[in-house]
């Protein structure tokens, strides 16, 4: 596809590209928005010095999302239980971990050059030229930097007065508008789908990777309404099935359209109980990826300060 071909996928979707908003080179995205004001405004979301978690744990029998690497999406191993380099009387506990940085499972960070569509990234660049099998030479997780902002809860089971999405069942543009979260721009938005609640115990990831509640397409409108810095839910974002003849519309209008980078798989049960009894939905994020070059992406372990 040419470069506008795919400008107007998103417009047909009802998204309007941020190509160009900060210069053909920009390699940031609506990270551009997170400003020291976000800081600031995060800092004033904070009353009790409260921290909650919003990572999960690490999972060593959780299949790949893709097989052509490990044989587990993480994998964890001592170098040594009792040897030191120091010597001596000197012991040591030693290990090392290979994560997937993408799946259904772990919690990560999603960086711009992670999809493409058509042949096309962000900004309107060739994907080719964007990724190859060295790694990512534009729109890294290099470049998102640790991001500290204000973040904002969607609960939409809560909203609905239930405890969870049905799997497979979106979040829709209807949700988000009925919600009428306060968001400036550079704010996170997070959307909660009570995942975590749901029925994925026992499941297969194929039958997991089925029926996933996610966005709806449409909902993507609000999102870039209101310019938000990061977009993080307790799922992939995308909704399984989907809801229409892109298979990824979340990450294609997120991340090739927007430049909105994305947290998957984050842990928001304690975090929307928390909320809820104070009767708020802000909250300071903070969530600082590895500093991986040409990372296509990176696993998080991202904390909400109340």
């Amino acid at each position: 596809m040419t470069a506008e071909t795919v400008r107007a996928e998103g417009e047909r979707l009802g998204v309007r590209p941020n190509w160009g908003r900060w210069g053909d080179g920009d390699e940031r995205g609506t990270l551009n928005l997170v400003t020291a004001d976000n800081v600031l405004r995060a800092r004033a979301a904070v009353r009790t010095g409260t921290v909650i978690s919003l990572g999960q744990p690490l999972d060593v029998n959780a299949p790949p999302y893709y097989p052509q690497g490990l044989d587990r999406a993480v994998k964890h191993e001592m170098v040594t239980a009792w040897g030191s380099n120091a010597g001596g009387d000197v012991q040591a506990a030693s290990d090392q971990i290979h994560v997937q940085c993408h799946g259904l499972d772990n919690t990560h960070m999603d960086a711009i050059c992670h999809i493409g569509f058509g042949g096309v990234g962000y900004n309107g660049r060739r994907f080719t030229e964007m990724v190859d099998e060295s790694g990512a030479s534009a729109c890294d997780i290099l470049v998102a930097g640790p991001v500290v902002t204000r973040g904002v809860l969607v609960d939409v089971p809560r909203l609905r007065g239930i405890d969870h999405l049905p799997n497979g069942e979106p979040v829709t543009e209807a949700d988000l508008r009925a919600a009428a979260p306060d968001v400036h721009p550079g704010d996170a938005l997070i959307i909660r789908t009570g995942r975590a609640r749901g029925a994925d115990e026992g499941r297969s990831a194929t039958e997991k990777f089925g029926r996933i509640s996610g966005l709806h397409h449409d909902a993507m409108r609000v999102i870039s309404e209101l310019d938000v810095g990061l977009l993080g839910t307790d799922g992939s974002a995308d909704n399984f099935p989907a809801v229409d003849e892109n298979r990824l519309p979340i990450h294609v209008l997120a991340l090739v359209h927007l430049g909105v980078h994305l947290l998957h798989n984050l842990a928001l049960e304690d975090l929307a109980d928390e909320l809820a009894a104070r009767q708020t939905n802000e909250f300071m994020l903070v969530a600082a990826p590895l500093r991986l070059p040409r990372g296509t992406g990176s696993p998080l372990a991202p904390v909400a300060v109340l």
